[in-house]
């Protein structure tokens, strides 16, 4: 089963406002399953990055969800090149065996 967090304990884990919660989920760059009100690893990390960007930096809330999407595309492009890398490599030492099984 996967982890998930009350609304209580993201406020308590990363000392943000409730509001600032409701904010969020209102202008849904935070979503809690709908069933059980708990937010994912995924939304809670949403959530603490939200909050260093609205009150370190001053990102307004259409800034913050750009960021949250970009910020995710990009970790999904990088496993994707890391998955092309390790192709490459296998691919490269099969061609290596390949090689020395010729002479």
């Amino acid at each position: 089963m996967m982890t998930s967090f009350e609304r209580s304990d993201v406020v308590r884990l990363l000392d943000v406002d409730d509001a600032f919660l409701e904010v969020l989920e209102r202008e849904s760059i935070v979503y809690v399953d709908v069933e059980e009100r708990r937010f994912s690893p995924r939304m809670v990390e949403r959530v603490r990055v939200a909050h260093s960007l609205v009150f370190e930096l001053e990102v307004n809330l259409s800034g913050v969800a750009v960021i949250l999407r970009m910020r995710e595309e990009l970790g999904s492009m990088q496993g994707a090149l890391s998955r092309m890398q390790e192709i490459l490599h296998e691919r490269e030492l099969a061609a290596a065996e390949e090689g020395d099984g010729d002479e």
